[in-house]
């Protein structure tokens, strides 16, 4: 659905100006919740404003439903935009005009009648749970109603892709969740393409198929959110994580020496990752029974990312060589992130 290709924008200035973007290239699937997640100044508002050409890249190629924009002219842009509705953090309301007459706005510009107008935007409103709020103005809703306002209005146009712009952040928890909820209902029922920019993990999480992470203008690694929350490969994907679920070693082991290698008397310490219906089955309990090691769970959470249940847990085996290697084994057999943290000496024990 869209496509960008080695996309570059620089901006002119002192010292060779600006690079907001370094040969960007993403796919985003007919249909998904895509996700773009970076820092401040990383690049995601001017890569998000290159997918409707508001910002005109340096380089590369825009391709939205088999389009290249990159070639169009201004007024097959103007045409082109229709199609990509977009909702902003501050919402953009016009303030003298009701809730009915911001959705009814580009409606007007396209030329509809009174009678076209009512029809269309009555059911948006309804859509998003405002049909009661059409003649208050802006200054009378809060700030979540006046987001369901913007959403409303993206959606009068009948756009194929939805951008939304760090559309959450000025909001608090409860009206996250709530316009969360609303998205992924609006991409259910029509089949609406959604690409969000944010730099809330929380929202990745609860919203998005895949993700791509943006850092100084670049990719640095996109794939499915499960995939990314598990096994995420570069540090800043893994500091965006952590405010949800902690990939680093507890507390409890500070000060703990592990050895890279086995001994006769050393006890084995592993991270394990359980995802989907892997962290439903009795792994350890059966690990236990087959192979006659002992098993601590040093440390241990678990979550769901939608509906796929995913979790970590960090345990010490104990037993002859044998077993554990055994065990180590089975482990690595199954569906399972596995890590090995290193070995401790027997009469230690990594918790003291």
């Amino acid at each position: 659905m869209i496509t960008l290709r080695d996309i570059h924008k620089q901006y002119p200035g002192a010292n060779g100006g600006v690079h907001a973007l370094r040969g960007v290239t993403v796919e985003v699937k007919r249909g998904e919740i895509f996700g773009v997640i970076g820092k401040s100044g990383a690049g995601k508002s001017t890569l998000i404003r290159c997918i409707n050409m508001l910002e005109r890249p340096t380089s590369g190629e825009v391709i939205v439903d088999g389009q290249n924009l990159t070639s169009f002219s201004e007024q097959q842009l103007r045409e082109a935009r229709k199609g990509i509705g977009m909702i902003f953090q501050h919402f953009n309301l016009l303030s003298s005009r009701t809730v009915f007459g911001n959705v009814a706005f580009p409606l007007e510009l396209a030329g509809k009648s009174k009678a076209e107008i009512a029809a269309e935007v009555i059911p948006f409103l309804e859509l998003v749970g405002l049909a009661d709020k059409k003649d208050q103005y802006p200054s009378q809703l809060s700030g979540g109603q006046k987001q369901r306002v913007g959403i409303a209005r993206a959606l009068a146009s009948r756009p194929k892709v939805l951008l939304c712009d760090e559309a959450t952040s000025a909001l608090d928890p409860k009206t996250t969740k709530s316009i969360l909820e609303l998205l992924k209902d609006i991409n259910r029922r029509l089949g609406l393409t959604i690409v969000l920019i944010t730099h809330e993990m929380h929202v990745i999480k609860e919203i998005c198929d895949r993700v791509a992470v943006i850092e100084d203008g670049k990719i640095i690694e996109q794939g499915s959110v499960l995939e990314i929350f598990t096994k995420p490969q570069m540090t800043t994907t893994r500091e965006f994580i952590s405010s949800i679920v902690n990939h680093d070693l507890p507390d409890i082991f500070t000060g703990t020496v592990f050895s890279a290698t086995s001994g006769p008397d050393s006890n084995l310490i592993l991270r394990l990752s359980f995802i989907g219906h892997s962290a439903e089955e009795p792994i350890i309990a059966s690990m236990i029974r087959r192979f006659n090691v002992d098993a601590s769970i040093l440390y241990g959470n678990i979550d769901h990312i939608q509906q796929t249940p995913f979790g970590t847990l960090i345990v010490e085996l104990s037993g002859d060589q044998a077993g554990i290697q055994n065990a180590l084994n089975y482990l690595r057999a199954r569906e399972l992130g596995i890590e090995v943290i290193g070995y401790v000496a027997r009469n230690t024990r990594a918790v003291g």
